[in-house]
């Protein structure tokens, strides 16, 4: 069949409009997801940091030591058996071991403002990760659904997303105040080493946000060593998106190593070098107050280690687990070295130390399964969110406890605040408390937080007790679990006790409309598949 000259020119007109259609931006219309910072707040933060005021009382340094992506159950003061910690099982055992310790999201980002500020990153609309690039037209963003679904990753999000000026401010608010702004003025000197990931922007980058002293990376995640291939380091790349893309990424832009601002190439392991920094950090201001945020990024993607470390599971047969371990033991003795520089520095006796994970492990590398956890990285199960978390203070916590009631990262802040002998700010809410007074035998029987809450988009998750709910809005379903007798959350109780299920859902929704802000700063772009026990669930990464 012949085609007439106008029916091939029409064809061509359809040609164009669909590459004209398939160009347009996606960020068109997206007013939504215009970041405006709260006026009231960073006006009361103003005035709170203003008045406050060194005291002169002793105050204890505060060493916060974070883990990236460490499982519970890879820790053996847990009961890891498939790798040892003896470093940070010491840590625990000179202090107290929090059985039910909680994070605010199981997700990088998130979890690290909540922990940071004492308040649920909810409140100030961080509901999700942060995102550095989107879909710029509908041609990658069909592209990237196709590319990157590959039983991983899921775009979920309908095409509209913030402009370039937004996707840049996107990170914990000036608004809020996060621990080292509060210690600041109290006559601390403020440091941090390692990863911030909480905003990219001028006004969100440590500099700009109590940290006296910064060395590390802005980003999600970075490199370990300065090249990608690098002597006497074995390298193991997962066949999955999210492992692809920080390959690819490595050392540049959010991933580049800076000191005060200057860019340099780190030759030595990362892990090593963090741990090094913070070490000459405390020998250069032990003489004064100081708070330290030690923040590792291992075990996260890109699985790099130290080839001796390696060789310590050559009987383990899984390459891509013996690097894991091989990270986890060079943090291990990274986390020994740290304790034990504090206590060479005659700093034992007035140093509050803090050891805690920003999430589960990553089961989706294939390298940890949580042990007896459900899920992990990216789910509201226990393995996503309830985490490996020690607090040491020689003399002021009694050594050898194991804590059994449920605590949250929030806590970091009030504790250590009024331990400096500051005071919490009276212009906005805490969710956080001091927990000292619950280690005291008095107190041991109290709950810090008989109930906790979650929510990432459209998955709800409550702890009240020891019953904990998990649903999805979005996708219909919904799991009620009692934790005390079934911490792997095996057996949905919901149809059992219809009438509790209903109270918790009612208690989440008057949480949140009494508690969270009316929208996110900024869109979520992506769902994580996760398989478990012949289920499918998605959860916002």
């Amino acid at each position: 069949m012949k085609h007439s000259p106008s029916t091939g020119l029409n064809l061509m007109w359809v040609a164009i409009l669909l590459v004209i259609a398939g160009c347009y931006p996606l960020s068109t219309g997206s007013k939504q997801w215009r970041i405006e910072w709260d006026e009231t707040l960073w006006a009361g933060k103003r005035a709170y940091l203003n008045a406050a005021e060194p005291t002169s009382k002793e105050r204890p340094n505060i060493l916060l030591i974070v883990c990236d992506d460490l499982g519970k159950y890879e820790v053996s003061a847990y009961g890891a058996e498939h790798i040892q910690t003896p470093n940070i099982d010491q840590l625990g055992a000179e202090g107290v071991i929090f059985e039910s310790g909680y994070v605010t999201s199981p997700t990088c980002a998130p979890s690290r403002a909540g922990m940071m500020t004492g308040r649920v990153q909810n409140r100030c609309g961080f509901e999700t990760q942060a995102n550095e690039v989107y879909p710029k037209n509908r041609f990658t963003y069909l592209m990237g659904k196709r590319v990157i679904r590959d039983g991983e990753f899921n775009i979920a999000t309908p095409p509209r997303y913030p402009r370039t000026p937004q996707i840049r401010r996107q990170g914990l608010p000036p608004s809020e105040i996060n621990l080292a702004e509060a210690l600041q003025p109290l006559g601390y000197h403020t440091g941090i080493v390692g990863k911030w990931h909480m905003g990219r922007a001028p006004e969100l980058i440590p500099a700009n946000r109590g940290f006296d002293y910064h060395y590390g990376f802005l980003g999600a995640s970075t490199w370990y060593t300065p090249e990608r291939e690098w002597p006497g380091i074995v390298n193991h790349e997962q066949d999955i998106y999210s492992s692809r893309y920080q390959w690819k990424k490595g050392r540049k832009g959010s991933g580049g190593i800076t000191e005060q601002g200057q860019e340099l190439r780190e030759e030595d392991y990362l892990t090593f070098a963090i741990k090094d920094k913070a070490i000459q950090y405390m020998e250069k201001h032990q003489e004064e107050p100081f708070f330290l945020l030690c923040a590792f990024n291992a075990p996260h993607v890109p699985f790099q280690a130290p080839q001796e470390y390696v060789d310590r599971f050559a009987h383990v047969e899984d390459l891509n687990k013996r690097v894991y371990y091989g990270m986890i033991a060079a943090l291990d003795d990274a986390v020994g070295e740290l304790n034990q520089a504090v206590k060479d520095l005659g700093l034992e006796e007035n140093t509050l130390i803090y050891f805690i994970s920003d999430n589960g492990g990553a089961t989706y590398t294939g390298a940890t399964d949580n042990g007896p956890l459900k899920g992990g990285k990216f789910t509201h199960f226990e393995g996503g969110i309830s985490v490996p978390f020690m607090l040491k203070w020689k003399d002021r916590i009694a050594a050898g406890q194991r804590y059994p009631h449920p605590v949250s990262a929030t806590d970091i802040f009030p504790t250590s605040l009024r331990s400096a002998q500051g005071q919490l700010p009276s212009d906005r809410p805490y969710d956080g408390v001091d927990l000292l007074p619950f280690l005291t035998d008095a107190e041991q029987e109290a709950r810090p937080h008989p109930k906790l809450y979650w929510r990432a988009d459209h998955i709800w998750a409550l702890r009240d007790g020891d019953y904990k709910l998990v649903l999805s809005v979005r996708d219909g379903w919904a799991e009620m679990y009692d934790l005390a007798r079934d911490r792997s959350e095996t057996v949905n109780l919901k149809a059992q006790l219809p009438d509790l299920f209903e109270r918790l859902v009612q208690q989440h929704e008057r949480w949140q409309e009494t508690t969270l802000p009316e929208r996110y700063l900024w869109p979520r772009l992506v769902d994580y598949k996760f398989w478990i026990e012949g289920k499918t669930y998605f959860f916002p990464s």
